[in-house]
């Protein structure tokens, strides 16, 4: 029996040993196959980057924590993150500089606000570089896969059915607009007699008027995101001392605003994180998305609902049916305007949650770049009375005034407003919506400048690279805008054609969609305000 025992112990202890021998001879070998193939792959990168004529740019060596701490900058430190952070290390490092990685020696980001540079990955070679893996993750609760998460052909798919739809006709209808402008004046109240109205957090009333007249425009009806804050405002500061947390849950499942602020705070704070984007989740954030999803599926039923009733009289009609029952004066309204855009989407989108998911990425992407837009825009103006002046004696001259009209707000007449055109122009110039954009490289591939002890050699680029280019930064720039290129100078867009140095809405195939829907929203204010 003390044999049979002892040998069972020894048979145990020899198979953990012998696991673990083989574990670690796994690793090894693993390792010896990774070291070998980065190696093939950097004799093969370095042949062609000097097929190519290539230099390397200015480098900056990074550290293993070197990430945490752009991280812990982004999160915590109250300092301005583009005026001070980041333009001091463009002023130091040059407009084009790579970051290296300590133990290979890789470029692991570049680093980039060359005009050509950027007009090379978002145009000339656009079908060499794809969007990080990080920002569909981060985005898919709220959002899920979309034309602006999607990569290849996915993306192009997407992006040709969505373009389709934002028709000329759609976009000019500013019209609509207007009980939203109205919303805004009524929450701003009435001019006291020191010439000023309440205090009042301009974002947040922007955020509520590009809310709903963005769902008006995507749903065929709005959010009254407005008319529910106004509502809700004393009786949650009311009940929230007493109820705490079932105040909060019971503002988020009534009030469809409420929920989109809370999804897209977790957003922003995800997308901050990179590739730890997983931290940021919590039971708010689930419920949030909830909410949002549940308020777009509830008019996608609707318009799915409507879209087959249209074309179950389509086949009655060619069928020789009338379109009204006998002895019934009931009618059946087949206008789909009355949807809005899922409306047009429906019959492209069997999948009804692929067709949430393109609605709900251009609804976040109409909402806070639009509100961001109109926030900077009385900001810059509130600190440029001159500016002001002009603009508003510009607009009372073109549209008149509430008493005295001259002529109607529509679209055609906001852009002939050549002033009002500077401004807007100016405002995304300094406060682009998407300052810091990325795309990563999928075969190796070359920038066409940045390179060498004077910058202008080209740089390769290695497959798997990140290249960030930063618009904000790029619009300041003194050698592309002359003096001053930091001060809000709306005639400076006074004869003036701008290329890849202005690029607020990006620029090649993945040229904002929505660009025609931003600028008339900020026009309208701006000249309702004026």
């Amino acid at each position: 029996m003390d044999v049979l025992v002892s040998a069972r112990r020894w048979t145990d202890s020899s198979l953990w040993t012998i696991s673990c021998i083989l574990i670690c001879l796994a690793c090894i070998v693993f390792k010896i196959v990774r070291k070998a193939q980065w190696t093939r792959l950097d004799r093969e990168f370095r042949s062609f980057a000097a097929s190519r004529k290539c230099a390397l740019p200015s480098t900056v060596q990074g550290s293993l924590l070197s990430g945490t701490r752009h991280k812990w900058k982004r999160l915590y430190d109250r300092g301005d993150m583009f005026n001070d952070y980041m333009h001091s290390v463009f002023h130091k490092n040059g407009p084009t500089h790579a970051i290296v990685e300590p133990t290979s020696g890789d470029t692991k980001t570049i680093y980039t606000i060359e005009p050509e540079n950027i007009k090379t990955m978002l145009h000339t070679n656009f079908s060499e570089y794809h969007r990080s893996r990080n920002m569909p993750n981060a985005l898919d609760p709220v959002m899920g896969q979309g034309v602006f998460t999607s990569n290849g052909e996915a993306w192009a798919h997407s992006r040709r059915l969505v373009k389709a739809q934002f028709s000329t006709q759609r976009v000019r209808n500013v019209a609509k607009l207007e009980p939203y402008v109205q919303n805004v004046f009524n929450e701003v109240g009435n001019v006291g007699k020191d010439g000023w109205t309440e205090p009042l957090e301009l974002l947040l009333t922007f955020n509520r008027f590009t809310l709903d007249s963005a769902t008006e425009f995507m749903f065929g009806t709005s959010a009254e995101s407005h008319r529910a804050a106004m509502r809700e405002k004393e009786m949650f500061i009311a009940t929230k001392k007493k109820r705490g947390v079932r105040a909060k849950y019971h503002l988020v499942m009534t009030d469809f605003g409420t929920a989109f602020d809370i999804a897209l705070d977790y957003v922003a704070l995800r997308l901050k994180l990179g590739r730890w984007w997983f931290l940021a989740d919590g039971f708010w954030f689930r419920i949030a998305c909830y909410k949002v999803k549940s308020y777009a599926d509830t008019y996608i039923r609707e318009a799915v609902a409507h879209a087959d009733e249209a074309a179950k009289r389509a086949q009655e009609k060619e069928k020789g049916a009338v379109a009204r029952d006998v002895g019934s004066d009931e009618t059946v309204d087949l206008d789909d305007r009355r949807y809005g855009l899922i409306s047009e989407l429906v019959g492209s989108y069997p999948d009804k949650v692929a067709l949430r998911n393109q609605v709900m990425q251009l609804l976040v992407a109409g909402r806070d770049t639009t509100a961001a837009t109109l926030t900077w825009s009385f900001i810059l103006l509130e600190a440029h009375p001159t500016e002001f002046n002009r603009l508003r004696s510009d607009i009372i001259e073109h549209f008149g005034t509430e008493s005295d009209p001259r002529r109607s707000v529509t679209f055609e007449n906001l852009k002939s407003c050549v002033y009002l055109q500077w401004v807007v122009a100016e405002v995304v110039r300094l406060y682009p919506t998407g300052p810091l954009n990325a795309r990563k490289a999928f075969v190796n591939t070359v920038l066409p400048v940045g390179g060498g002890a004077d910058g202008k050699s080209p740089v390769a680029v290695k497959a798997g690279t990140t290249v960030a280019y930063n618009t904000y930064l790029l619009h300041r720039r003194d050698e592309l805008w002359g003096e001053g290129s930091w001060d809000f100078k709306p005639e400076r867009w006074e004869g003036r054609k701008t290329g890849w140095e202005y690029i607020p809405f990006h620029g090649g195939p993945q040229t904002c969609l929505g660009r025609k829907f931003e600028f008339p929203n900020s026009r309208e204010m701006a000249d309702g305000f004026s």
